[in-house]
């Protein structure tokens, strides 16, 4: 992993096609920092899934893609995989292993790590998302938020140099959303990672992410510091919705919906 000032996620022009249906139109950002969160942020339909794939190379995408100089493009799957971990929204089937047997697997998927290290490591992970109590139980005798967690715990075992999770809290109760935002917040900083994420509830993101990326019909609206660029006027566009953003004593954002846009009502 790539450990520097210019460590940095540089996407440029990328599009994707299926079919004869584009869904991303020739979409260019300013690079995403490592050690800082960005979420992606739009209406259902927008393309920000489609965006993750094709940044992990799952979707065939145009244009160009450098994580630290480095064209991924060119990069065979399995060295792609080993420096961008991708959790997908729908994880696949449960299967009867021990949930530090999983991790574990995950941590030596790809390279030598002897049994004791991965184990270690493995424990140590479950531990920091809280979930450690976890370690001795079935992957398939677990909820969907529990699989989701684990799921977590499988990508940030393998120190990826990039973190891409799609929609990770939709299996999630509020207190483990806020938690799980925590941990990805603290180990993007401490391991100097770029992260990516697809989140839906806008006042998470805007409180736990450091930047955004606002995006409609495949298309880039604004890109940057979380109250930067957060605006009603941005909003408006994205979700067709009237806000008001507010800040709370601690500091935070928040956004309050005020109606529909064109609704009278």
């Amino acid at each position: 992993m790539v450990n520097c000032p210019t460590h940095q996620l540089e996407v440029e022009g990328i599009s994707v096609h299926y079919g004869r249906r584009q869904v991303l139109h020739n979409m260019t950002f300013a690079p995403m920092r490592a050690g800082r969160v960005t979420a992606l942020l739009g209406p259902n339909g927008s393309g920000k899934s489609t965006l993750m794939r094709g940044i992990a190379g799952l979707t065939r995408a145009e244009g160009h893609i450098r994580l630290a100089g480095q064209d991924l493009s060119k990069l065979g799957v399995g060295e792609r995989a080993r420096l961008a971990a991708y959790l997908p929204q729908s994880l696949p089937p449960a299967v009867h292993l021990q949930v530090i047997e999983a991790v574990m697997v995950a941590r030596r998927a790809g390279e030598a790590v002897s049994a004791e290290c991965a184990l270690r490591e493995s424990t140590d992970v479950l531990e920091e998302l809280g979930i450690g109590q976890l370690a001795l139980r079935y992957m398939d005798e677990l909820s969907g938020g529990q699989r989701q967690m684990v799921g977590l715990a499988q990508a940030l075992v393998r120190r990826p140099a990039m973190l891409l999770l799609d929609e990770p809290l939709s299996a999630l109760d509020l207190r483990y959303q806020f938690a799980v935002m925590d941990v990805v917040r603290r180990e993007t900083r401490k391991r100097h990672i770029v992260t990516l994420l697809v989140v839906h509830d806008l006042n998470i993101a805007l409180q736990r992410a450091h930047d955004v990326v606002y995006m409609r019909d495949g298309q880039l609206v604004a890109q940057g510091a979380v109250m930067a660029v957060t605006t009603p006027a941005v909003l408006a566009k994205v979700y067709g919705v009237q806000t008001r953003l507010e800040v709370c004593p601690r500091g935070l954002p928040h956004v309050l919906v005020d109606g529909i846009m064109g609704d009278s009502a």
